[in-house]
């Protein structure tokens, strides 16, 4: 009896060994502050080594880096929360960007649900400080093919979500919610978003949806999306304190880019690429159905620009929007499916109309409306098609998909609650890749149209620059400059230099934007009539240190950008003369 004792204290004390693990057990190495996580396999196939790590981390550096190994497993069983006191950086070690890395043996590692006995977990992180992912692929989903309805939501107010390249696919609603919490900021770098095939539903399968009026801002740059099914960013009824799309690419994405009914306030929608976009079609029958609540209050098409009259219980502001340098293309396959609806009756319905425009007449109007509304500004539309590189089929076959799947979702009458898009894949195929995103990136959508490359701000290229490698470096070294560029004319109500305002009157040189600055600035100089210019910059001891124009330039406004990424911080001049005119101005470079 004795021995059976002893036995049973020693099997115990085994149990309470394994369970007393530390944040020690769940590291592989570190690197510097940086805790390298070992994955479901490393940890004895122990599901949320993640979270569980995070969660263990009780006084972490204030430079602690949550590291994930590439080709790495990190499935979640019990949803973690990050820490309320402190914000939380997860990184995939391989820093390439995604649609430029060809290594098969460098797939960014999975973050996704998991089933076990005692229960499932589809896959989520709730955020209780700031979080930052990079570098990983994020699925909402089990790989016994279970999905889940969304992977990110808040639990405390004013904070920060910074995704950064990483790939998604699959959803079941979106990837991203606000919840009930006020304040959030989601901003959106160098992603991409591939298919996000959802459940049987025309709105379902996008990436955010602002539930509750809770979001402060969106920002989503240099990012690609490619077959998506449902609405993908939703701003619902609220006017939310900043949109900023700028340098993405959009690809056959059956429903709304932007859901919106019209009250957005400040927009800024720049250098994108929207091709095959906003193809379902709008009928009385869809706004009189559960899709009541995401569509517009008149019931009009919304198109890619939505707005209306702010209603009396909004908080009145300046209406601010900049919509300038877009490509816009539509495939004429999809010229029929209006008909097509009103031939077959759909829904008893014969108000078909559709959603393949920039934008609706009420929105149209309200841009020409200078006097009320003088900060709605459109410039250009580029309508073509880009000669991308390498699409697969994404423009023959997939068109097709789209159209069918376009025609049959808006059928309220059973048909359209049983469409799905279907999986676009073209390396990782079949159900044992449920949660592991098609890899390497199959498309290569850079394009070889001289005016295009050369058509966004600042002479770089339209659309995702990440598919540009070359110019992506060279525009992070002026991206500032630009957002400074482009919250001016957003501010303002105005298009830049290239666009060919009136003449102005006199000579003028103004004050850099932005200033100080670090290390791009923009120097704008308006000529009445053409004539020889020079423009130079000085350091304090009257030393030149650049020649920026230098020789005949044209009548009107002009801008040059300054980079002084090789010089010291301090104070700078900049001096143009042009005949008898001269004048000098003060900028600060602050490094």
């Amino acid at each position: 009896m004795k021995r059976t004792v002893l036995l049973i204290v020693a099997v115990l004390s085994l149990f309470c060994v394994a369970g007393a693990q530390n944040f020690a057990d769940y590291v592989s190495s570190m690197r510097g502050d940086t805790a390298v996580i070992k994955d479901f396999a490393q940890k004895g196939n122990e599901a949320s080594t993640l979270g569980t790590a995070m969660n263990l981390d009780a006084a972490p550096p204030a430079g602690r880096v949550y590291m994930l190994k590439k080709n790495g497993y990190y499935p979640i069983l019990a949803t973690p929360t990050t820490p309320t006191n402190r914000a939380v950086v997860i990184v995939g070690e391989d820093f390439t960007r995604l649609v430029n890395n060809k290594d098969a043996n460098s797939a960014p590692p999975v973050i996704c649900g998991y089933r076990d006995a005692g229960g499932n977990n589809t896959g989520g992180i709730n955020i209780g400080s700031s979080l930052t992912i990079k570098n990983c692929s994020i699925v909402p989903g089990i790989a016994d093919g279970t999905l889940g309805w969304a992977f990110f939501g808040t639990t405390a107010a004013d904070q920060k979500l910074v995704l950064e390249n990483d790939l998604f696919e699959r959803t079941r609603w979106v990837e991203v919610q606000s919840n009930a919490w006020p304040g959030m900021k989601l901003y959106i770098l160098d992603c991409y978003f591939v298919n996000l095939s959802g459940q049987p539903c025309r709105r379902n399968g996008g990436v955010y949806d602002n539930v509750n009026n809770n979001t402060d801002t969106i920002w989503v740059e240099n990012s690609t999306h490619v077959m998506a099914q449902g609405m993908l960013y939703k701003f619902r009824n609220y006017q939310i304190n900043k949109l900023f799309f700028n340098h993405n690419t959009f690809v056959d994405c059956a429903g709304s880019v932007f859901e919106s009914q019209g009250y957005v306030s400040d927009l800024t929608l720049t250098n994108n690429i929207f091709v095959n976009c906003n193809v379902q079609a709008f009928g009385d029958s869809i706004g009189n159905n559960e899709d009541k609540g995401e569509v517009d209050p008149h019931w009009l098409p919304t198109g890619l620009v939505n707005l209306d009259t702010l209603q009396s219980t909004m908080v009145q502001m300046d209406r601010k929007v900049l919509v300038d340098k877009n490509v816009v293309y539509w495939d004429p396959k999809f010229n029929d499916i209006v008909a097509t609806l009103k031939t077959n009756n759909v829904n008893k319905d014969q108000t078909w109309v559709s959603q393949m425009i920039t934008m609706n007449t009420r929105t149209q109007a309200m841009f020409d409306d200078n006097t009320h509304y003088p900060y709605l500004t459109e410039g250009t539309w580029y309508k073509k098609l880009p000669a991308f590189t390498d699409p697969k089929d994404l423009l023959t076959n997939w068109v097709d998909s789209v159209k069918v799947f376009a025609t049959k979702t808006v059928d309220i009458a059973g048909v359209g609650t049983a469409a799905v898009l279907s999986d676009w894949r073209k390396v990782l195929v079949g159900p044992d890749y449920y949660v592991y995103s098609d890899w390497p990136i199959p498309v290569d959508l850079s394009y070889t149209d001289a005016d295009l490359k050369a058509g966004g701000t600042n002479g770089f290229p339209v659309g995702d620059l990440n598919w540009f490698p070359a110019k992506k470096t060279e525009w992070n070294a002026q991206k500032d400059a630009e957002h400074a560029k482009l919250a001016y004319m957003l501010k303002n109500g105005t298009l830049g230099a290239q666009e060919g305002r009136t003449l102005p009157e006199a000579f003028a040189l103004d004050q850099n934007y932005p200033n100080p600055f670090n290390p791009s600035t923009t120097i704008s100089f308006s000529l009445p009539h053409a004539s020889d210019v020079s423009l130079k910059v000085f350091n304090l001891l009257g030393e030149e240190v650049a020649m920026l124009v230098n020789g005949n330039q044209a009548a009107g406004p002009h801008e040059v950008q300054f980079n002084a990424a090789g010089l010291a911080s301090g104070v700078y001049f900049y001096k143009i003369v042009s005949g008898d005119f001269s004048q000098v101005k003060k900028m600060v470079l602050m490094k």
